[in-house]
């Protein structure tokens, strides 16, 4: 039982996945892992997809994110590092507040 145990921390890294505003309407996605701060510019398109990912399908918007980082020159590949979850069906109140906030976009 102890080994499996910790199998399963050693697949499940826990790493930090966000977007930041880079300044003249750019975007960039910012993975960091221990020592290891690694960043990718986003174009408006990707952007939006994303935003509409966040409202309609959390997790998948997540993994969308981590599908943009190069790992190369890293330890590490893609494979390492996945989000636990499962996105539900989207709700009709939610699908009407992303159409609102996509006209605003």
């Amino acid at each position: 039982m102890g080994r499996k145990q910790k199998n399963i921390i050693e697949t499940n890294k826990p790493f930090s996945l966000r977007v930041i505003y880079a300044g003249g309407g750019m975007y960039e996605v910012v993975f960091a892992y221990q020592e290891i701060r690694l960043y990718q510019p986003l174009s408006d398109e990707q952007y939006r997809e994303y935003r509409k990912l966040c409202y309609l399908y959390p997790v998948r918007a997540k993994s969308y994110l981590l599908g943009f980082i190069n790992f190369e020159g890293t330890p590490y590949k893609r494979s390492d590092f996945r989000f636990i979850g499962k996105d539900d069906e989207p709700t009709e109140g939610i699908i009407a507040l992303w159409q609102e906030i996509e006209k605003g976009l």
